[in-house]
């Protein structure tokens, strides 16, 4: 039995594999080996998501202990990378777009 030959094809065969599969993704683009997207979301509404969701979460804590409304002291705001993956773009992009959806979630989490 030839193994070289053997490993090639498998080789091969797991490489068309992959490839398709990186090409299925939910959301376009090859991110086989980054995470996934829920479908329909481009890279401001998924991080404006996360954002928002986390400022619901920080402005009820805030809220329930009586502290002041400071949505910017907030370690979540400050950071805006929960949630990010160098393979959806830019950085700041997404930074702005979760702080976006962080000060509107606080804001509906706190009560104001």
């Amino acid at each position: 039995m030839n193994w070289k030959k053997i490993t090639l094809v498998l080789a091969l065969a797991t490489g068309l594999c992959g490839s398709a599969w990186a090409q299925d993704r939910p959301w376009g683009g090859y991110y086989a080996s980054g995470p996934e997207r829920p479908a329909g979301y481009d890279g401001y509404s998924y991080a404006h998501h996360i954002g928002y969701d986390d400022g619901v979460n920080d402005g009820r804590i805030d809220r329930r202990y009586d502290r002041r409304y400071r949505p910017e002291k907030n370690s979540n705001f400050k950071h805006a990378d929960h949630g990010y993956d160098r393979h959806y773009g830019d950085k700041r992009a997404y930074q702005q777009a979760y702080r976006d959806g962080y000060l509107e979630g606080y804001r509906n989490g706190f009560g104001r």
